[in-house]
């Protein structure tokens, strides 16, 4: 009976690990990147800390209103993420602005700097992301392994007691 409990415990306690990095590592397999939101530029529609999930497409095809994700210059692995005003298709560039700033943005995003367009936004698992991928947040999850393991163990040792009484 001790044996089953340990088992159990060590169980959930992997199935919580595992569950915690799914939605940052499953989406990639399917060709998303994700984005933490770091600035107000898009609120309400994306608050701080929030995750974006965004997925490559053709720029020629964006229309005013989609919300994209583009690298702030050529140089750079600097992202932003605001909504498209306008798709100027003969000069291939787009126009755009943060739904929280007044003006759009002062220059204009070649059809080489989108990174894609966004698809979902998650608020609070980007500061969820954040604190899974700081060191105590991945010290925590190797903590929580292994103690699953030892856990594990345990149950597998009092499995054998049992047994033989």
């Amino acid at each position: 009976m001790k044996a089953k409990a340990l088992s159990a415990v060590a169980t959930v306690l992997l199935l919580a690990v595992m569950a915690a990095a799914l939605p940052f590592s499953v989406p990639k397999l399917f060709g998303y990147q994700i984005y933490n939101v770091l600035t107000q530029s898009m609120e309400p529609a994306m608050p701080v800390g929030s995750a974006i999930y965004v997925k490559r497409c053709d720029p020629q095809a964006l229309e005013q209103g989609d919300i994209i994700t583009f690298r702030l210059s050529e140089a750079t692995g600097l992202v932003e993420t605001h909504r498209v005003v306008e798709n100027d298709t003969q000069a291939r560039q787009l126009i755009t602005k943060g739904d929280a700033n007044a003006l759009p943005d002062v220059n204009p995003v070649s059809y080489e700097r989108v990174v894609g367009k966004m698809v979902v936004c998650i608020p609070v698992l980007g500061t969820v992301s954040e604190m899974l991928h700081s060191g105590p947040g991945v010290t925590a999850c190797v903590a929580i392994f292994a103690l699953a393991i030892i856990l594990w163990t345990l149950a597998d040792k009092t499995k054998k007691r049992e047994r033989s009484k």
